[in-house]
């Protein structure tokens, strides 16, 4: 059973939060801004997997923009000018019996509006949360949906790789990586590794990002005995943006971010996408054998 304790008495750095909580998490949601959750605490931890940074803004042409640390739903391709567009108002919040549905306002300049769905299991530790873009304009937009989770500095992203031959063809590349602009392949944050990628969160203030196309549909953060997992669709036979990926992460001094990224649709006039993360949170000692393929999650992070 999920309950509400109260919208107006839990404080996030000075913003009202809505609290949901089952036997195995406390899960908080911006009350005012967003859509936004803002944190995700274990019930076996009492600390926050996300990373807080309500003092983060990004001043742009269009105001003020405030991450504020943890999940948040966005539109690729990333644009200076479309993506960072002030969310500090205008969120309504429905409760339902088995979890809440966050949804924004229609963003002024794009005309798109963006929702949160949150239903957390009774029986089991995962959350699914489902994420909805509206296209309330009157003409075709092409997006992908982006889902980017900011983890707790300190920890380590886990970016499972393809192994073995696509289709049989083993004279065919199975492997393709995007880096940015401010990227490094040297980075001593970054190992490549056979069966993992990883990127370990550092004191380090320069950005690294890295993306690909991630044919397992999982990504991972381990941080302090604990895996938090973040499973999606993948559709091999479609378009995704920035060469291809659908699964990118990056990280500063402040946080890292894991992000899942759905195939590039053309989105109509009243017309919506939606894209679906499933959330699993493990105990060091109960990660299931297959999702590592039989290896030690310490042994992969190094």
């Amino acid at each position: 059973m999920i309950y509400s304790i109260g919208m107006n008495t839990v404080d996030y750095h000075g913003h009202k939060t809505a609290v949901y909580e089952n036997q195995f998490f406390r899960l908080e949601c911006l009350a005012n801004a967003g859509p936004r959750i803002v944190r995700l605490i274990p019930s076996w931890t009492g600390e926050n997997l996300f990373a807080e940074v309500p003092d983060l803004v990004t001043s742009t042409e269009n105001g003020d923009y405030r991450p504020y640390g943890g999940h948040r739903l966005w539109n690729a391709p990333e644009s200076v000018h479309y993506s960072y567009i002030p969310d500090d108002d205008g969120l309504t919040i429905k409760q339902y019996e088995d979890g809440i549905r966050l949804q924004g306002c229609i963003e002024p300049i794009t005309r798109l509006r963006k929702t949160i769905s949150i239903q957390m299991s009774s029986s089991h530790p995962f959350i699914v949360v489902k994420h909805i873009i509206e296209n309330q304009g009157w003409t075709t937009v092409r997006l992908s949906p982006w889902a980017l989770t900011m983890m707790h500095p300190g920890g380590t992203a886990i970016l499972p790789q393809q192994v073995g031959a696509v289709d049989s063809e083993t004279v065919l590349p199975n492997r393709r990586v995007a880096m940015w602009p401010y990227s490094r392949w040297e980075d001593a944050r970054l190992k490549l590794g056979d069966d993992f990628i990883t990127i370990k969160s550092t004191s380090n203030p320069q950005p690294f990002k890295i993306g690909y196309f991630n044919p397992h549909g999982w990504l991972a953060y381990y941080y302090d005995d604990t895996l938090f997992v973040k499973r999606f669709g993948v559709r091999r036979n479609e378009e995704y943006p920035d060469f291809g990926c659908n699964t990118e992460c990056y990280t500063n001094h402040r946080f890292t971010e894991i992000e899942s990224l759905g195939p590039l649709v053309d989105l109509h006039a009243r017309k919506e996408v939606v894209h679906t993360e499933t959330w699993e949170v493990y105990r060091e000692n109960e990660i299931p054998g297959d999702l590592l393929g039989g290896k030690k999650v310490k042994d992969i992070i190094g």
